[in-house]
């Protein structure tokens, strides 16, 4: 029997080569308290200055990213992978570690499917450092990554999210790491998980682990969408959200799954980002989680393991028209200058014609 076929008012963004109907590209939303933009206005008859200048190939990066993209229009192949700067070698010099995709089932690749590590050489040049750091093997489909030194050893560990399951890399000190994630006990099997952030929510001295499942999803379930007629990808309401998981750090390498007990279980949306600050000044680290076309959460820390969503309260949960908005990524910044917190969240929505 062949999946039911849709039809969309729109859709969600396609990594594919294809013509693109942009209906709203860009727009920053979300204040809880509004600091001063002023330095980030130009006047209107000058143009912007360059800031930024492409040296990827100069400074010797060559990855790439593969979605999997296929004729089954899968949502997960329309997610782009993370990355992350750390200093994994402690040598002073920013690293860089990038997460790949992943096949699909009618989405094959001709080349190895691979994670990269990219050592600062400290002269303006990268070194592809993958494999002899054991961090370049992909056994699932990547999405995110979050760095802490989690065993408090002062080197900074890697958590990559994924689909069907995620994975923790520790690193050793010698510019090699270990996957640890089923002595770890943080595989999150099952679940599609986006991102993640590591923070010490009970203040035991000890990182824990918080990671933002996305949707109930299945490479056996092929969603038919169509858009003026045409295959595309379904739109991520047609996939039911998933809870939360927050992993509590025992101190010797292992993680106690405590997401029930701390009432983020109960939390079901589809969530994509997260970012842990003390919002309240309570000395408490709380969480503001970005969720997809769900309403947002504002996570207050209770001090007793336990956390209370005030996003409706603190007026972030919506948009200004009382809509859950897809949210692309956030950002807490605390401005020291002024004493005020700025979250911004960054909405992305087009429609790309595949």
């Amino acid at each position: 029997m062949s999946p039911p076929t849709h039809s969309l008012r729109y859709a969600t963004y396609s990594t594919c080569e294809c013509a693109r109907r942009h209906i709203l590209l860009l727009s920053v939303a979300g204040f809880v308290l509004f600091g001063s933009l002023a330095a980030y206005q130009h006047s209107p008859s000058q143009p912007p200055k360059e800031i930024f200048t492409d040296v990827t190939e100069q400074a010797r990066i060559s990855w790439h990213h593969f979605s999997g993209e296929s004729p089954d229009r899968f949502l997960i192949e329309t997610m782009g992978g993370g990355v992350a700067f750390l200093d994994f070698d402690g040598d002073g010099f920013q690293d860089l570690f990038f997460v790949n995709g992943g096949e699909t089932p009618r989405g094959k690749s001709s080349f190895p499917v691979r994670n990269a590590l990219y050592r600062n050489i400290g002269n303006g040049e990268f070194e592809d450092v993958s494999a002899k750091a054991g961090v370049d093997r992909l056994e699932f489909y990547g999405m995110g990554v979050a760095v802490a030194d989690f065993d408090n050893d002062g080197f900074p560990d890697l958590y990559v999210t994924g689909f069907p399951v995620s994975a923790l890399f520790h690193n050793n000190g010698d510019g090699t790491f270990t996957d640890i994630t089923d002595r770890a006990q943080v595989r999150n099997a099952g679940r599609w998980a986006a991102s993640a952030a590591w923070f010490d929510f009970d203040r035991d001295g000890y990182l824990d682990l918080v990671v933002t499942n996305y949707a109930h999803f299945s490479f056996d379930d092929i969603k038919k969408c169509e858009l003026n007629g045409r295959r595309t990808y379904c739109e991520q309401k047609a996939y039911p959200g998933m809870p939360l998981t927050l992993y509590h750090n025992n101190g010797d390498g292992t993680f106690t799954d405590v997401s029930a007990k701390s009432g983020l279980a109960a939390l079901v949306g589809r969530a994509l980002g997260v970012v842990s600050i003390d919002v309240n000044d309570d000395d408490w680290p709380d969480l503001f989680v970005a969720r997809d076309a769900s309403p947002n959460l504002l996570l207050l820390n209770k001090g007793d393991g336990t956390f209370i969503d005030s996003a409706v309260n603190a007026e972030v949960a919506y948009d200004a028209h009382g809509v859950a908005r897809p949210r692309g990524w956030r950002r807490i910044q605390n401005l020291m200058s002024v004493g005020e917190r700025t979250l911004s969240i960054t909405i992305t929505t087009e429609i790309w014609i595949c």
